[in-house]
């Protein structure tokens, strides 16, 4: 994870060498999870609270921008079976490095993500029955509109967050999630 958060500081401050301008993107918003669970089923959509913090870097290439993120992210579902009823969640720390393209005030992105896993091992074992992996390696797409708001934006982003490893040991088990954030880009 050192090594990842270090890779990410070296390209964005090579990036920020040639950029135009920056951006620091503080947020706050929901993520709507589901996990795949295979040995399981009847799971349903979770919404959970994400914040967090992002570097929107201007390339020099027009309309194109690169944006790490650091993230807090909750991610689970529930499971409803025989009218019992059991909530799993997850809380993550989550890494996207995203790349950014605007068509005016609306832009898409997408990019790779990882997340590192906040839970303690006796409560995950509680809930899901086995340890599970650490690190949630997926992709993120989405897009949105920065609308100008005094010397900054108004950020309002929707992503698909779709988790490619799997996190279980035991059964296969997969992160999904659509997230609704909203933000403010302040030029730095």
């Amino acid at each position: 994870m050192k090594k990842l958060i270090l890779a990410s500081a070296l390209i964005g401050l090579s990036l920020y060498g040639k950029a135009q301008q920056v951006e620091i993107i503080p947020k706050v918003g929901i993520n709507v999870s589901k996990q795949s669970i295979n040995s399981i089923s009847g799971e349903k959509m979770k919404v959970r609270f994400q914040g967090g913090l992002g570097v929107n870097i201007f390339t020099g290439i027009k309309n194109f921008s690169i944006q790490p993120e650091i993230n807090y992210i909750g991610k689970g579902t529930t499971i409803k079976k025989d009218n019992i009823k059991k909530d799993l969640d997850l809380n993550y720390l989550e890494l996207p490095i995203l790349a950014k393209y605007s068509f005016g005030p609306v832009y898409v992105n997408a990019g790779p993500s990882i997340g590192l896993l906040l839970d303690k091992d006796s409560k995950l074992i509680q809930n899901y029955g086995e340890k599970l992996n650490k690190i949630d390696f997926g992709v993120q797409m989405g897009a949105g509109v920065a609308l100008p708001a005094g010397p900054g934006k108004i950020i309002v982003d929707a992503r698909y967050n779709l988790g490619l490893n799997d996190l279980g040991k035991i059964s296969t088990i997969k992160n999904r999630g659509i997230m609704a954030s909203f933000g403010y880009a302040i030029p730095f």
